[in-house]
This record gives C-alpha cells, structure tokens and sequence, in this order.
C-alpha cells in the first residue's frame, strides 16, 4: 500500500511488483497517469508486470491521456470485488501466458521474443493478435521495416485493424514514403478519431512533405481530445513557433507548463518558451490584454527561477526575458535592473550558446546593438561546428526586430522580388527600401537590395546607386565569415568597388 504518489515512486524504485493497482486521483502531486508515465519512461516497470488504472474520472481527456501509455487496464469506479477478479483473473492468465516473451522483451532480446512470437502465432494462440502487433513492433524496433509492413500487410488483407493500419503508416513514415503514409494517418483517423498516435504519425508526415501549417492544425485536432501530453504539447507549440502563430504557441507552451507539472517530462523550457512568447505578446502595446499577458509572464519566469534555481542557464534565460517583458512595457528602469541582476550572474568568456542567444537578444531589445553584435560574432567563431546554433545566430543578426515588423519586411521583400521578375526596378527599390527600414540589418535583403541597384547602374550609371548600394553594404559589415551571405557580402563589395573605380577613370579620361 501507498497513501502518497511520492510513496508509490519509491516503492517502485527499489522493488519490482507484479501488479500495480492505481488511482488516478492521488490528491496533492503526481496523479495516476504521471506515475505510469514516469514508470514507463525509467523503465521501473516491466513487460511482465501488470498496471492497472482505476479511476471515477471518465472524461474523455483523462481515458485517451492514460491509455496513452498503456496500462494493461483501465477499470472505471465504483468497483466491485467480482468485477475486480474477474478482470484481474483475465489478466494473470494472460500475463502467465505472455511471460516468456515478454521476459525476452524486458532483456532486449528481441531475436528470441519475435521466434517466441511467431511460434505462438503457427500454433494459433488465443493471443494471436497481440503477438502479431508485438512481432511487428519487435521488426520495427531491431530496423527491419520490411517484415514489420509484412505483417501488417498480411492483418490488413484479412480486415483493417486500426492497430495495423497505424502501424503501416509508420513504417511508411520510416521509409520516408510520406505522401503514402499521410494518407494512411488521414483514413486512420477518419475512421478512429480517437486514435491519438495517428494524428502525430500525419503530423509528422506533413512536417516531412514541408507542409507546417497542416501538421499543426493535425495537432490541435490531437490536444482537444488529449491534452494531457506535455511532449506532444512541446511539439505543437514548436512548430507554432515555426509558422509564426505566436496566439497558439502562447496556448500550447501554457498546456505544457500545466500539464507538466509532476511529470517526468517537466522542464525549465517550457516555462521559458512561454515566458518568450508572452513577452512578444504583449510587447510595445498599452491595452489591458497585453498589460495581463505581461504580468503572467512575469509570474512565469519568477516561477522558473525559483523551481529550477539550481540551473543556472534556466535562471539567467529567466531573468533575460523578463527584461524584455519590462522593455515591452516601457518600463525601462526595471529592463535595465534586470539585465544587471542576469549579467552578475553570468561569465561571458562561458557563455553557453543558448544562454548567449539569450542575452544577445536581450541587447537588442535594450538598444545595446554594437555590444549585441560583437557577442553574436563571438557565438559564431566559437560554434562554427555546430549548423543549428549557427542557423539561431544568423537569424538574430538578420532580425532582431519583434515578430510583427518581420512578417511586414517579410512580405515587402517577396513583393520587391516579384517587381523584379516582371521587370520594374524602380519599383522593386522601393518596396527593398520599406522593408529595410523595417529590418535594416537583413543580410539578405540588402544584398538583394544591393544587386539590383547594382543592375541599375550597369544599365544607367548614377552616383546615387552605388552610394545607396554602398551604404546598404555597411550596414552589414559585421556578419562573420561563416554566416551564409558572407560570400554575396564580399562578391558585392568588390564589385561596387570595381564600378566605382572605373567610374572614376572614366571620369579622369574625359
């Protein structure tokens, strides 16, 4: 017996038990679903062992979240002894039966639990469905796709089983045949909208077919049925991130941090990634919904520092974007007390990338641009390996603006373009100039902008298009060497360089 879910965790840490009887109201703490959860992930449970969730709480959100992580039954209250043997009678035999393969399972000796498995299903076993879903699952597990899809296609030439047909779109999904898998994953969920893992299974199709906005909205189908998954939750809100939709990322980051609380899968990024889009939420405006989005944010961070004060990268992160909270409200003298209280704790020669990203962005925010600068530059000497801190740095340095005025030089950039393709330059440079007064550090727009005045000049020389062009360069001195417009950068200033210089000569010939 347990009266706590803190006593049932250490129970479970220093023993193995054959059967475990849950609740999923444990009152204060972990519920049901967080002890199976974290028992699954640390694997202080075994394939031989037996969960058992009991629980008066028939919400669809509370079945769909627990049978996420498959206890072997789900017995609703008020329970009655008869119904309890009866259940628990079905399950020994089961378990009894099932013993020796999942013995091999729980040594990962996958070899000898899939010919224990496919013995069972020659002999026609009672249990021949399990054993053909767990032959499949052992196939994908040691990498052999094909006999997985196999066996899934031999159960769906007799009938469609939803385990099997969730099962080929995964496979399908490794074999990187995702328009073949997303149509999978869309059948499967028409005819089981209640099967969650199809709706990540086509989201990650959507994802691989460059498809963002699809993949998201495939998962917020997911989270209104089962919103109890704080890493699915973590997922949505990234590729909300992604798509620009701060609104939603706001919502899924805010379901992780409470979802998340007592779960193995709680961490400081969740609050962090929420404490961020709050504060791009309610930066620069006076409205009583931002003034609330802010103070939430600020609860957010503090809440952070304190649960997580024994890692400092999450406390200075914390204290860095409740800095920009502060700016964003125009609150100037409690940005810069703030920024002063991260910077004591901080030794930039250490500087973890994140951490540093962090602070750089900070620096912006602040008006601190030539310091902000100097650190990316440094970030991006000391990362040079490393492609996904790279790709962070770079877009800081781009645009440091808020997400607003990116999606405005966004637009007026392609629109620029688009007046270049249907041959009006003129009015390419003025929609290349709107956007660079938007983001006036954008590597690439203002090379853009750079070559077509540079087209300009070679078609009617003005002193004017190479001034502009000129200044256009300046401004982005600084990118370092291994961002990716480095090479346009230097390519442009030669050139311009060398139509100056024939300007001039043929201005001294004449």
């Amino acid at each position: 017996m347990a009266s706590t879910a803190d006593d049932a965790m250490h129970k479970c840490k220093y023993d193995y038990y054959d059967v475990v009887l849950c609740d999923f109201n444990l009152g204060a703490g972990k519920n049901g679903q967080q002890i199976l959860e974290e028992l699954r992930v640390t694997k202080r449970i075994k394939h031989t062992h037996l969960f058992i969730m009991i629980t008066a709480d028939t919400s669809k959100d509370v079945v769909l979240g627990a049978r996420e992580y498959q206890p072997d039954a789900y017995i609703a209250k008020p329970i009655t002894r008869t119904v309890l043997e009866q259940r628990l009678g079905q399950l020994l035999t089961q378990q009894k039966i099932l013993k020796p393969i999942n013995k091999e399972i729980d040594l990962d000796n996958y070899s000898k639990a899939i010919s224990l498995c496919t013995q069972m299903i020659a002999d026609n076993s009672r249990y021949k469905s399990w054993c053909l879903q767990t032959l499949a699952r052992l196939y994908t597990l040691i990498g052999d796709n094909s006999s997985a899809e196999k066996v899934y296609r031999d159960v769906l030439n007799v009938r469609d089983v939803p385990w099997a047909q969730l099962g080929m779109g995964q496979v399908l999904n490794s074999e990187e045949q995702f328009h073949d898998a997303k149509t999978v994953f869309k059948e499967v969920i028409a005819n089981n909208p209640n099967l969650i893992e199809a709706y990540d299974g086509m989201s990650e199709s959507c994802l691989k077919l460059r498809q963002p906005k699809e993949a998201q909205a495939v998962l917020q189908e997911a989270v209104k049925l089962s919103p109890r998954l704080v890493l699915r939750q973590e997922k949505l809100g990234n590729i909300c991130l992604k798509n620009n939709d701060l609104t939603s990322a706001t919502s899924a980051f805010r379901q992780a941090v409470s979802y998340g609380e007592n779960s193995v899968h709680e961490k400081p990024d969740h609050y962090l990634d929420l404490g961020r889009c709050l504060s791009d939420l309610s930066r620069d405006k006076d409205t009583e919904e931002a003034k609330a989005l802010a103070k939430e944010a600020i609860n957010v961070l503090e809440k952070a520092s304190t649960k997580y004060c024994d890692n400092e990268d999450a406390s200075v992160s914390a204290l860095l974007i409740e800095s920009r909270v502060f700016k964003g409200q125009r609150q100037d003298e409690k940005a810069a007390d703030t920024l002063h209280k991260a910077e004591c704790l901080i030794e930039e020669s250490e500087l973890s990338a994140e951490v540093g990203i962090e602070l750089a962005k900070t620096l912006y925010d602040l008006g601190q641009e030539e310091r902000a600068e100097t650190l990316l530059v440094e970030l991006s000497n000391r990362f040079h390996n490393d492609a996904e801190i790279h790709a962070k740095i770079e877009a800081l340095m781009d645009e440091p603006e808020d997400l607003e005025t990116r999606l405005k030089a966004k637009e007026l950039n392609k629109q620029a373009i688009r007046c270049v393709d249907e041959g009006r330059i003129e009015d390419a440079i003025s929609s290349f100039e709107s956007a660079l007064t938007l983001t006036p550090k954008h590597a690439a727009l203002n090379l853009n902008f750079v070559q077509v005045l540079i087209k300009l000049y070679k078609n009617m020389p003005e002193p004017a298009q190479l001034s502009k062009a000129n200044t256009a360069l300046e401004r982005i001195k600084h990118i370092p060497e291994q961002h990716n417009q480095f090479k346009r950068l230097e390519h442009f200033t030669k050139l311009t360089a060398t139509l100056a210089a024939n300007s001039q000569n043929e201005g001294a010939s004449q």
